[in-house]
C-alpha cells in the first residue's frame, strides 16, 4: 500500500499550504432532498434511464429522479444526485477539477472523511499555459472510499459531446459546464462505469445534477458481447465487485462531497484569481 495514500490529515500536512483553512474535518448534514431520497430507498428502474439518453438532462426543469437510485433493467446501478450550489460557477468547478488532484490534501478537502488521494500522469493542474479544462481532461487516479468500501479508481474525463452534440442548447437552458467521466479500476483495465455533473443556473444561483451509471464491468480491449465480458458482467461479479449497497451508498457519497465543496469553493476560487480573472 502506498505510504502517503491514508485518511484524513496528519502532522505537518497542511504546513505552509495557502489552501489550509479550508480544511474542514466536520462536514455539514446532507441537503434536505439528498436526505429524503435516502428514506424512499430504492426507487422504481422506469425512474432512471440509461447513458444513451442523458440527453433528456438537456431538458428544462426537473426530470422524474433528481435524487435517488435504482436498478436498470439492464442491471446497471443508477445514481441521481441534485446539489444546491448558490455561488458556485461552472467556471469555478471546472478550476477546481484541474487544481485539486495537484496534492492529496488537496483532494482532501473536497471530502475529508472519504477521499484519500487523487492524480494523473502529466500533473499539469498548475501549469498556467493551460485552460482549466485542458487541465482536467485526462485520467485521474483516484483513491477514496465508497461507503465503508475502500476503492482503486480510474476516472477519465473527455469531452461530453459524443452525448451532447448540438451544444447550442447548453445556454439556452442555464448550463454553465458539463463533464463526462469514464470509471474503471487502477488494477486491470475495467470500466466500471461513468459519471456525468452538470452545472445550471438557477433563480438562486446554481445547482450540480450528477448521474452515475455503475456496475456491469467490462474489460476495456473486448467487445460487450465477448465471454469473458458476459461474465464480468454477470450480476453474480458485478455484484461483488460494486457491493450491494452501492446505490445508497453513492447518492451519499456524492451529496455530501458536492455540498461540502460548495461551501468553500467559491472562497478559495477568488483567493487564485484577480479581480479580473472573476469577470
Amino acid at each position: 500500500m502506498n505510504p502517503d495514500h491514508y485518511l484524513g490529515m496528519q502532522p505537518g500536512d497542511l504546513d505552509g499550504k495557502p489552501y489550509a483553512k479550508y480544511w474542514q474535518p466536520t462536514m455539514g448534514a446532507l441537503q434536505s432532498h439528498v436526505t429524503e431520497a435516502l428514506l424512499h430507498g430504492e426507487e422504481a428502474g422506469a425512474l432512471g434511464f440509461t447513458l444513451r439518453e442523458a440527453k433528456q438532462l438537456l431538458l428544462p426543469g426537473y426530470l422524474a429522479l433528481e435524487n435517488g437510485f435504482t436498478t436498470l433493467p439492464d442491471g446497471k446501478i443508477f445514481v441521481a444526485v441534485r446539489t444546491d450550489m448558490p455561488q458556485v460557477t461552472g467556471a469555478m468547478f471546472e478550476w477546481w477539477m484541474g487544481w485539486h488532484y495537484m496534492e492529496h490534501q488537496r483532494y482532501k478537502l473536497w471530502h475529508p472523511r472519504a477521499h484519500i488521494a487523487n492524480g494523473t500522469n502529466e500533473m499539469q493542474g498548475d501549469n498556467p499555459q493551460l485552460s482549466d479544462r485542458e487541465k482536467y481532461m485526462t485520467t485521474h487516479y483516484v483513491t477514496e472510499y465508497v461507503g465503508d468500501r475502500r476503492e482503486d479508481l480510474t476516472i477519465s474525463f473527455s469531452e461530453p459531446a459524443r452525448l451532447f452534440a448540438d451544444k447550442s442548447r447548453w445556454a439556452d437552458n442555464g448550463i454553465t459546464a458539463m463533464l463526462y467521466g469514464r470509471v474503471g479500476l487502477q488494477r486491470a483495465p475495467v470500466t466500471i462505469g461513468h459519471l456525468l455533473h452538470q452545472i445550471r443556473t438557477t433563480p438562486g444561483g446554481s445547482e450540480m445534477r450528477s448521474r452515475f451509471w455503475l456496475g456491469k464491468p467490462q474489460l476495456n480491449a473486448l467487445s460487450p458481447r465477448n465471454p469473458i465480458n458476459r461474465i464480468l458482467g454477470s450480476n453474480a461479479v458485478s455484484a461483488h465487485l460494486a457491493g450491494h449497497h452501492l446505490g445508497r451508498d453513492m447518492l451519499v457519497h456524492c451529496g455530501m462531497e458536492m455540498h461540502h465543496l460548495a461551501r468553500f469553493l467559491p472562497e478559495l476560487y477568488q483567493d487564485y484569481h484577480s479581480a479580473e480573472d472573476r469577470l
